[in-house]
């Protein structure tokens, strides 16, 4: 995939009403492109969300909005220095305290990218 290893965040402006097809690609792209994905709809349609490619399950919407009669801002906090160092992590089996889901596989993160895990 063209964006693997070289994105924090993907985000995307959309004006879709086929919410449930939607969906299923926007939590796919942040599994694939191990980055945050960002959906933002507009409130006649609703589910814009903020993804994170996170481990657990109830962690992986950090935000979402399902519509609305009125505008709003939802602001979110995306932690990127601890999902760069997750994905310098060389190759290994997921351990019990991972905040994120394993890097698919063939990921290579882009060389000004890399970090140290925090100790």
């Amino acid at each position: 995939m063209k964006f693997q290893g070289e994105l924090d965040a993907l985000m995307v402006l959309s004006w879709n009403q086929d919410l449930e097809t939607f969906a299923s690609l926007v939590e796919s792209a942040a599994l694939d492109i191990h980055a945050y994905t960002i959906l933002v709809n507009n409130r006649k349609y609703g589910d814009s969300r903020v993804r994170s490619p996170a481990k657990e399950s109830f962690m992986r919407d950090l935000a979402r909005v399902r519509g609305g009669d009125n505008d709003f801002v939802i602001a979110a906090t995306l932690y990127i220095d601890e999902l760069r160092a997750f994905q310098s992590l060389a190759k290994r089996w997921p351990q019990e305290g991972d905040k994120f889901k394993p890097v698919p596989e063939g990921f290579r993160l882009a060389k000004g990218r890399r970090r140290l895990p925090p100790k």
